[in-house]
């Protein structure tokens, strides 16, 4: 697959990519969720019969690496054939199923120590070259899998209080572009079919960003000062992959501008991520909330945006109903659809009208 501001699927037509992240396996876990209620050929065949066409899963280093079984959150009651298998050859009968109905899978390297999101991908006992050997551990692994497109290379790199991963600053160590295209680059040289997925990072301490605040792994306007290197990354490979959230899951000053919210978003969301669109090819990695009250007005607008934009690439967080600052597509029983909440992401490829004052 290649970019040109787009996705391309092999024979150069564009890709629309209507996804969701089942998430679980990046967790102690290891496994994907809900598999201890559910099967997973049915809600694979659930996401289809929806609408849903690709899937971020996201991983931990252990969850290739481990020999044990999973226990708890995996019953094989319901799912026989994933019985006696270790977390990486449950992933690989989940990319398998996913594969043969049709869906376009992204990896997500999401948590170095299968508990925290971290600033940077390194960690206390897990090295930057650890990192990349499990990236391209995952590369050649479905190397012959066409359906698996892309590579996440970390999940949300941030700072904390100036500390952590930034973009720019010359030292491998906390700044996320180089260690992208450190990672991006063995990856390619692995399986050069595959897209690279970059995400932005957090605050980027004044250096080349607008000042209002951003989401950890939002923050790609750095790439207009301090671009990825197309020798590391060649730009049909590369996508850029913010990550963005309402106020569900984090309060913000742009939150609470009296009675301006939400229609004060989309001058905001245009600094933040529509500059870009088309110059780089942008896919949303995550986005999502509980909607309701300001989240409900904030993710309505956002779409409202998204398709004035054209924008027809994303991944919703979550599949899962037990994100808790978010809830999922799915309601707490793992089968009822969270119908409002559906509805409004649907309109990204319905067809559906918009509410055309959020194109000015």
């Amino acid at each position: 697959m290649a970019t040109d501001g787009r996705i391309l699927d092999a024979q150069g037509a564009v890709v629309s990519l209507r996804g969701v992240n089942w998430f679980g396996a990046e967790t102690p876990d290891l496994v994907v969720h809900g598999l201890w209620t559910r099967n997973y050929k049915d809600m694979i065949t659930q996401m289809k019969s929806l609408g849903f066409n690709a899937v971020r899963l996201p991983f931990c280093p252990t969850t290739v690496r481990s020999t044990g079984r999973p226990s708890g959150a995996l019953n094989t009651s319901l799912n026989p054939d994933l019985a006696n298998k270790t977390p990486l050859q449950v992933l690989d009968r989940i990319v398998a199923e996913l594969a043969t109905n049709g869906f376009y899978v992204l990896l997500d390297h999401h948590r170095p120590d299968c508990n925290a999101i971290s600033t940077t991908p390194q960690i206390s006992g897990y090295s930057l070259d650890q990192w990349v050997a499990d990236l391209q551990f995952v590369a050649d692994r479905y190397k012959n899998v066409p359906n698996v497109f892309a590579i996440d290379l970390k999940n949300e790199p941030h700072s904390i209080g100036g500390s952590g991963a930034l973009w720019g600053t010359g030292d491998i160590n906390n700044d996320w572009k180089l260690a992208a295209e450190k990672a991006g680059s063995a990856v390619l040289a692995t399986n050069s079919r595959l897209l690279v997925f970059v995400e932005g990072v957090s605050d980027n301490g004044g250096r080349c960003e607008n000042p209002d605040a951003h989401w950890w792994g939002g923050n790609i306007e750095p790439v207009s000062c301090y671009p990825i290197d197309s020798t590391k990354i060649p730009r049909n490979k590369l996508v850029l992959s913010p990550h963005i959230y309402g106020p569900s899951v984090s309060n913000q000053p742009y939150f609470n501008d009296g009675t301006a919210f939400p229609n004060n978003m989309p001058a905001i969301w245009q600094n933040q991520l529509g500059r870009f669109m088309g110059q780089y090819a942008v896919v949303l990695g995550e986005f999502g909330g509980k909607f309701a009250d300001k989240d409900r007005q904030w993710q309505v607008k956002f779409v409202d945006w998204l398709k004035c934009k054209g924008v027809r690439n994303f991944f919703y967080w979550s599949w899962n109903p037990n994100s808790g600052d978010t809830g999922g597509i799915l309601q707490d029983d793992w089968q009822t659809v969270s119908q409002d909440k559906y509805n409004n992401l649907k309109r990204l490829w319905d067809g559906s009208a918009t509410d055309s004052s959020v194109c000015q």
